[in-house]
């Protein structure tokens, strides 16, 4: 049904159920229109037929016709012209069967015609109150959702047909360089977001929807700024327009980039520290090596032996030069429940995709570790990662992740069932063969939890691979126990 023939119907419902005559009230109207029957019966047989009345039985016909059903009132017309026939100054002989019908006619016909516009002209009133509290209503929805669109901290716009800016709210027109007052509608978008012209210029803006990219922009002044911008697209007479909700996104970038170079440089150091170690064991052992050599006559006198002892020492004082890191901020206690909340959230797509079951038991009431945030969270990923590599296309596949506390540590275990591991002796060397990209993850990883000054290990048994974090509780956390 189309949304007139809805507002119809309901306008019908509403008559019906809001006629201004119910109840005892409408008894006492057809009892009144009843009785104004029977008193024009009396008086037409009283002047008789020298002075016509029929005309005025239309009267009481059309006020019961505007409040009773046509079925009723199609009745009542026709009982009418029986009882004037039966009842009136006419003999009921003769010409009564052609009389009779144009009597039922006037009656019917007039009855139903004022009937039907009593009912139009009380279904006008309601469809126009209707009316009137749905604008009202809308009025009220449009209000409302300016003053938020308006109000909102977030900068929103709509980009016409044409690519120019159509609307913006007050935090749109802050974020392009506008001072209070002004407003960048009917601006081109390009001058200030390049990327939503092109967006709204290519043959995919119709199917935008709930669509967020990345985006750099510039102020009426000329400055930069970076924007996170959620689009969707819809259509209008012009043709398709887009709706944009912006977010001024330059300090969290900046802090973004700033923080990623310096987990590059922290696990840089790390790296570097691990693998002058590794470097610092070979080196000694040249050196010893060496040196057993000097005991042999035939070499002393050897120019190229000589300047092998050189080469060597030369590489232990470099193995042996100690990274230190000036920016290393104070780490303070960490809460691991809520890193491993965040793991799952960002490994459980994962899981999922692989067919993968994950298991996650936290103890409540974990003592803090003292550790970097970020760097902990990586090595969960690759250890997290691993697992879920080796388990992906298996049949019950199977991830648990397990943290509890123990006599002043906590202990974090990944435990799968995967095909395990062959050569676990050398599982964290450097430079794995065999490894899915350079072989350093698992390397890397225990590095930096021994920076932590905590321990990384792998046990493995029957249908079960483990890997297992231990870290030191906080300070703070063991004297509050």
């Amino acid at each position: 049904m189309t949304s007139s023939g809805t507002i119809i119907k309901n306008a019908r419902m509403a008559i019906r159920v809001t006629d201004p005559l119910s109840g005892w009230k409408l008894v006492f109207l057809l009892t009144g229109c009843v009785l104004s029957i029977v008193a024009l019966l009396g008086a037409e047989n009283y002047v008789g037929r020298d002075i016509p009345l029929g005309g005025l039985y239309l009267l009481p016909l059309i006020v019961a016709a505007g409040y009773i059903p046509r079925w009723a009132t199609f009745l009542t017309a026709i009982a009418t012209a029986l009882a004037r026939e039966q009842f009136g100054p006419y003999d009921f002989t003769g010409a009564v069967a052609q009389r009779l019908a144009l009597t039922m006619v006037a009656f019917t016909g007039g009855a139903l015609f004022a009937g039907e516009l009593v009912r139009n002209r009380r279904m006008s009133i309601v469809l126009l109150r209707k009316s009137e509290q749905e604008l009202r209503l809308r009025s009220d929805a449009e209000q409302e959702a300016r003053a938020l669109v308006d109000s909102s901290p977030a900068g929103v716009l709509t980009v016409d047909s044409r690519s120019r800016i159509a609307r913006a709210n007050n935090a749109a027109a802050r974020m392009l360089g506008f001072a209070a007052g002004k407003s960048p509608e009917g601006e081109p978008v390009e001058t200030y977001i390049p990327l939503l012209a092109r967006l709204q210029e290519s043959p995919q803006a119709a199917r935008l929807t709930q669509t967020m990219v990345e985006a750099s922009g510039h102020r009426r002044n000329g400055e930069t700024f970076f924007a996170q911008a959620w689009v969707s697209a819809y259509s209008a007479a012009s043709g398709p327009c887009l709706a944009v909700i912006l977010l001024d996104v330059t300090e969290q970038v900046r802090d973004r980039e700033e923080g990623g170079l310096k987990q590059l440089l922290s696990n840089s150091r790390i790296v570097a520290g691990a693998v002058s170690h590794e470097l610092r064991n070979l080196a000694a052992a040249a050196s010893v090596l060496h040196h057993n050599l000097t005991k042999t006559i035939s070499l002393n006198d050897n120019a190229d032996f000589r300047a092998l002892g050189t080469v060597v020492e030369s590489a232990l004082k470099l193995a042996s030069t100690e990274l230190t890191d000036s920016t290393e901020d104070v780490l303070e206690g960490l809460d691991v429940g809520e890193l491993l909340e965040e793991l799952r959230a960002i490994v459980s797509p994962g899981l999922d995709e692989g067919g993968i079951q994950g298991e996650w038991e936290i103890h409540k009431d974990l003592p803090g570790i003292r550790v970097d945030r970020s760097g902990l969270l990586q090595v969960f990923l690759n250890l997290a990662k691993n697992s879920i590599g080796a388990l992906r296309g298996r049949p019950g596949a199977r991830l648990s992740i397990t943290a509890y506390a123990l006599e002043g540590t906590v202990v974090i275990r990944f435990s799968d069932n995967g095909p395990g591991i062959a050569a676990a002796d050398r599982l964290f060397q450097p430079f794995q063969p065999g490894a899915s990209s350079t072989g350093l993850g698992l390397f890397v990883s225990r590095a930096i939890i021994r920076t932590f000054g905590g321990e990384l290990h792998q046990t493995q048994q029957p249908n079960e691979c483990s890997f297992i974090v231990e870290l030191p509780a906080s300070v703070v956390n063991q004297t509050m126990n």
